[in-house]
């Protein structure tokens, strides 16, 4: 029996599943038509037809002119608007858009040639400032100086009936995590009661430009006690409806996240909607605050937090229960979690990811060495039967039923048994999934070096180096394995080694680097097992 095929049937198995995938994506029924619809007009100045959600109110049309504020911290660079005191970009200085651009920041919230903003504001029967609403500001550029570890970027707003509201978005060093107070006034003569509302507006996501980005997540998603996610093509056909206590909402993309965090204690009314009409439709995501009630005289301070930036999972986990989460590792996430742990902790010994993906390939190596071991002697064996078997072949020709029987009875004559070297490669798959997610979704992988000319792990070796290795150690341990009696099969698998190289050639190159080590590892440990069962064969 050919002990190679599992390698063979598994690999096509996951070529499937990806078609699958996007075979689904693409014969998706098309959403129903929408009913009830108003015009609105978003924060930046876009047209768009909706039915309105309960759970937010758009203002129709825009009052007054805005002006833009510009805040810096080490961290991010953000672009704000008096206009609600709409988020309309974000700048993340410390993660350059490219290896070949180290001082372009990367773009991670954006108002042009595309919409990705945040929104917040209040609503009332009365007046409340919107995110359509003019605040003012007292300066148009803020900046975080040396030695401040907080800057504090505040807007106000005061309404003719006496309702004063000052919005204040409160910034740190060395973190994503943005705070938004919202302190609340009422020095009219009536009571005034009203909602908070949090959103999330993006349009249509783009093409992807790499394979790894078709297969990462991208789209909106909330936690209501597990991780939720909502594909934008969902929001048109069902729009999200949801009270819950806590949570979070969210974009979500390959290796960053934009997400609201209310105040945990509180519920909550979880939203999302398809704006349609346009020329292009946008996405909305939110949340909206039980009532807030002020008597005259009365104040109160209600706030949020925002996330802008990576996602480092060991920080967001501490930011709010499951935001760690959006780092997408698949239904293998309870242990590729653990695996994330140990590849960040061998980091932190060795301070290089390349260094740490060969040490954990090693570790997960001796983890399985028994396992492999019982393959590799099962393989070892089959292949000290192949004269026996060929003579079996000629003896019976063509007649499968009867060669079928006596490879059996050769099977149990020998005491081989010829699933011995597939079982324990089928335990490990788990693993070798978990640990490709692990280093496909890892953003601290992201532009990270490892030796010579491989200047970013999450990219494709630039000179194909790794790919050839890789298929040439294929190579090599198919050598050491049983040839295929078919000669069909046996065709497919001596182009198989260049087949892999060819398909791993566009893959990053952290996770190439990890079938080479394996490979290696593999060859060694089959190599040895092989060499002591002939030494103890011809010692009988």
């Amino acid at each position: 029996m050919d002990n190679f095929r599992p390698l063979l049937y598994i690999a096509l198995l996951f070529v499937l599943f990806v078609i699958w995938q996007d075979w689904q994506k693409a014969h998706q029924p098309p959403p129903p038509p929408q009913a009830a619809t108003s015009t609105i007009t978003t924060a930046n100045g876009k047209t768009a037809t909706a039915q309105i959600p309960s759970a937010v109110t758009v203002s129709n049309g825009k009052a007054g002119k805005s002006e833009l504020i510009h805040v810096h911290t080490d961290t991010l660079d953000l672009t704000i608007s008096t206009r609600g005191g709409e988020i309309l970009q974000a700048r993340l200085p410390t993660y350059p858009v490219s290896v070949e651009k180290p001082h372009d920041p990367f773009t991670l919230m954006y108002d042009k040639e595309g919409t990705f903003v945040a929104q917040s504001g209040l609503l009332s029967s009365g007046s409340a400032p919107d995110h359509h609403a003019i605040y003012r500001a007292g300066a148009k550029e803020y900046t975080l100086k040396p030695g401040e570890n907080v800057l504090r970027v505040p807007l106000t707003w005061l309404a003719k009936d006496g309702l004063e509201v000052t919005k204040t978005f409160i910034l740190h060093r060395r973190s994503f995590l943005v705070d938004v107070d919202y302190s609340i006034k009422n020095i009219g003569a009536k009571p005034w009661e009203g909602n908070l509302y949090a959103q999330l507006v993006h349009s249509p996501l783009e093409s992807h430009t790499s394979m790894l980005q078709a297969h990462s997540y991208s789209g909106a998603a909330y936690y209501d006690g597990s991780y939720q996610k909502v594909p934008f093509d969902d929001m048109a056909k069902s729009p999200l409806s949801k009270t819950v206590q806590g949570g979070w909402m969210a974009m979500v993309q390959h290796y960053f996240l934009v997400a609201w965090i209310p105040e945990k204690d509180g519920h909550y009314d979880y939203y999302s909607k398809a704006l349609t009409g346009g020329q292009k439709p946008l996405y909305l995501i939110g949340y909206r605050t039980e009532k807030l009630n002020l008597a005259p005289g009365q104040n109160t301070q209600i706030s949020s937090r925002m996330w802008i930036g990576p996602e480092l999972q060991e920080t967001l986990e501490k930011v709010a229960p499951g935001l760690d989460l959006t780092t997408g590792y698949g239904i293998f996430t309870f242990i590729a979690k653990p695996l994330f742990w140990l590849l960040s902790k061998i980091h932190s010994l060795v301070g290089n990811w390349g260094f740490a993906i060969i040490l954990l390939t090693i570790l997960i190596k001796l983890a399985f060495y028994k396992l492999s071991a019982t393959s590799y002697r099962s393989m070892a064996r089959m292949r000290s039967l192949q004269p026996k078997m060929q003579a079996l072949k000629e003896r019976y020709g063509d007649d499968r039923q009867k060669l079928s029987q006596a490879t059996m009875e050769l099977y149990r004559t020998e005491k081989i048994n010829p699933l011995g070297g597939c079982l324990p490669i089928l335990v490990q798959v788990p693993v070798f999934i978990a640990l490709y997610w692990v280093l496909l979704e890892s953003v601290e992988l992201r532009q990270a070096p490892f030796i010579f000319w491989i200047h970013d792990l999450s990219a494709r070796d630039p000179y194909f180096v790794l790919p050839v290795i890789m298929g040439i150690t294929m190579f090599l341990q198919q050598r050491l394995n049983p040839a295929p009696m078919d000669p069909l099969q046996k065709r497919i698998m001596s182009i198989l080694p260049l087949g892999f190289a060819v398909f791993m050639a566009f893959f990053p190159a952290g996770l190439v680097l990890y079938w080479v080590v394996n490979n290696t590892l593999s060859i060694g440990q089959q190599w040895l097992i092989t060499r002591n069962l002939a030494k103890a064969t011809e010692g009988k």
